[in-house]
């Protein structure tokens, strides 16, 4: 919660599972709960987990894994700089529990940022949506 100040509806990250510098990797959680903000609107009858929501969870473990990598300082924020490569897979559905993956593929410790490559699998291994996301300090 220090390295990312999202609360209230726009945490979208349940937990970070592993965070592997050496080798570059980050693993995190996304539990989707019933009853969540979207799952009314979106869609009625067939809640769909929105796709915005899904880079948004990418976006908050990637900062996440910026912050550790350049040993930025706690009041650092990291926001969009652009989205690239986006691609929805399959459809989300509440009640389900995803994993978030990732790798930066380049970083810069003088001026905040980084581009960072991601998925997001469900638990059975099929990845749902993947995105490579660069970051700058806002």
């Amino acid at each position: 919660m220090k390295r990312n100040p999202q609360r209230f509806e726009f945490l979208q990250l349940s937990s970070i599972l592993h965070l592997d510098l050496p080798s570059n990797l980050v693993v995190g959680s996304r539990v989707l709960e019933h009853g969540e903000f979207w799952e009314r609107g979106h869609l009625p009858g067939r809640p769909l987990f929105p796709g915005v929501l899904q880079v948004e969870c990418m976006a908050q473990i990637a900062s996440i894994h910026a912050h550790h990598e350049l040993e930025l300082e706690e009041g650092v924020f990291m926001g969009f700089g652009a989205l690239e490569g986006v691609r929805f897979r399959q459809p989300v559905e509440a009640g389900e529990k995803l994993w978030v993956a990732g790798k930066i593929q380049k970083a810069s410790k003088r001026r905040p940022y980084f581009k960072w490559e991601g998925q997001m699998i469900r638990e059975d291994g099929t990845m749902v949506s993947q995105a490579t996301i660069t970051g700058v300090s806002l």
